[in-house]
């Protein structure tokens, strides 16, 4: 069911096809702010982002008249982020087959079907109620007071989300960062990036997996006021 929001983007969509330099504005203020969010979160680098965000739009400008009246404008904005970022990380030859490790036997076993939305412990949205680790992390970095020693230990939490993002393959950061960071759901993510549900589901199992594993000494005791759903 299309909402308002699709609707009113459709609109400024028909009329960037007609070189509506207006409508492309307002559709650029509309997603720039979370599509910058995205790529500093990939990439945490400013300048990148912003190279990132520039190219994106410069895409949506010069391939308007390519887009699809089924798609919504949100999911075919972000699969040009998205085509953005990979053809940066192929450059950098980071770029690596994040199905090696998505094997038929996991996704067979029910290990990767505990994560859909019938799972006890995700939302009606398809996202995890329960405490994330760099959720958690993060909420122990924002209560620490401002004291020379918290600083330190601040900065080496945030430090170590950085680099434990930073160190997971690719593609299975890609759909943490819009799972968590963007608040978007698996459907979401799996229509916006092309892929099977199932896909979307066993990569963001490994990247929290491996998330948890690197960041594990953050976690040893929960922080307080932060409970474990």
């Amino acid at each position: 069911m299309s909402t308002a929001s699709d609707n009113q983007d459709r609109k400024l969509m028909a009329a960037i096809k007609r070189g509506n330099m207006e409508a492309f504005e307002q559709l650029f203020y509309k997603y720039y702010r979370r599509l910058y969010a995205l790529f500093y979160r990939l990439s945490w680098d400013d300048g990148r982002a912003e190279d990132l965000l520039q190219e994106t739009f410069m895409r949506v400008w010069r391939g308007a008249m390519t887009f699809r009246e089924d798609l919504k404008v949100s999911s075919w904005v972000y699969r040009i982020g998205r085509n953005c970022w990979i053809d940066l990380e192929a450059r950098r030859g980071s770029v690596r087959r994040a199905v090696d490790v998505e094997s038929d036997s996991l996704l067979d076993s029910g290990r990767v079907d505990a994560l859909s939305e019938g799972d006890p412990r995700a939302t009606s949205s398809g996202r995890y109620a329960a405490i994330r680790p760099v959720q958690l992390i993060e909420e122990m970095a924002a209560g620490k007071e401002e004291s020379p020693d918290n600083r330190a230990e601040k900065r080496e939490i945030e430090d170590g989300v950085r680099s434990g993002l930073l160190d997971l393959d690719p593609m299975h950061r890609l759909v943490l960062v819009m799972s968590f960071y963007q608040g978007m759901t698996y459907s979401e993510i799996a229509e916006a990036l092309e892929i099977p549900l199932g896909t979307v589901k066993s990569r963001v199992y490994y990247a929290e997996k491996k998330l948890r594993d690197k960041l594990k000494r953050f976690v040893a005791k929960p922080a307080q006021g932060v409970k474990n759903a």
